[in-house]
């Protein structure tokens, strides 16, 4: 796809055009030049409906505390804040809601070779283009805070992309082009909102068909790390919890995405 135009942000603009497309489902939009955490500041505000971007974080962070690169002025840093009833059984599967958003939004804009990596990783030609972060707090019974985080790498170059610790990619690095993040933020938090919002239990076998179309692991060997073992064995698919089946010698196991790590085995791949 041709690149959209370098523009900074425009806070006032963007606010409007998200009100437009969402109407009251958008309450609060926060900016911050810099801040800790965008999912941070959106658990301090708790109200449905806000929404926290940033320029740059501090202390941004990843699944499993990882800590998340998060140059000034180049990446998106967003957080959604939404309040949703669902089982707590369940609160794994607004992750998988999110990084399928996530992906169709950006095959509609054009960009191919892109899909995601259980739990909540965002790969675009095999490498990390972005990530989700989701983080709760229990309102009542069966009813949640949601922060969604999520991050992507936009506008950085080879060699900022090589400085990361891992195999990385921008958007910037697929025609040397450079990314208008406004109009990839209205249409991410619009669509991310919109579906999380919608999203029922009843429709549980229908998101996990939806997330194993989108799987770049699906078919692959893989290694399962716990905090004691490593498994090597093959992604089958999910539990309706959201949990990762893997066809290993001794069967199939299931693992939460809390307890493991994952990565792709680079002796083969099955078809």
């Amino acid at each position: 796809m041709s690149g959209f135009n370098n523009l900074a942000l425009n806070i006032e603009a963007l606010k409007l055009e998200l009100q437009q497309r969402l109407g009251h489902d958008l309450i609060n939009l926060v900016y911050l030049p810099t801040c800790k955490s965008t999912n941070t500041e959106c658990l301090n505000h708790a109200s449905h409906g806000t929404v926290v971007i940033a320029e740059k974080q501090t202390k941004g962070r990843g699944r499993r505390g990882n800590n998340w690169h998060s140059p000034s002025n180049q990446n998106i840093y967003c957080s959604i804040g939404i309040k949703k009833t669902i089982q707590a059984e369940h609160l794994g599967l607004i992750s998988l809601v999110v990084g399928i958003s996530i992906v169709d939004t950006l095959q509609r804009l054009g960009i191919t070779d892109i899909g995601v990596k259980w739990p909540n990783d965002i790969l675009l030609r095999g490498r990390k283009l972005g990530g989700v972060l989701i983080e709760t707090k229990a309102l009542t019974h069966n009813e949640f805070y949601f922060a969604i985080g999520f991050g992507l790498n936009v506008n950085l170059s080879d060699k900022e992309c090589e400085n990361i610790g891992q195999p990385a990619i921008s958007l910037k690095q697929l025609d040397n082009v450079t990314f208008d993040r406004q109009q990839l933020l209205v249409e991410l938090i619009s669509q991310i909102l919109q579906q999380t919002m919608i999203f029922e239990e009843d429709s549980i076998d229908s998101l996990i068909e939806q997330f194993h179309q989108f799987d770049s692991y699906k078919g692959k060997e893989v290694v399962v790390k716990t905090r004691s073992d490593e498994i090597r064995g093959i992604i089958v698919g999910l539990e309706r919890t959201g949990w990762l089946k893997v066809k290993t010698e001794h069967g199939v196991q299931s693992f939460s995405a809390a307890e493991i790590s994952l990565r792709e085995r680079v002796t083969g791949v099955i078809n």
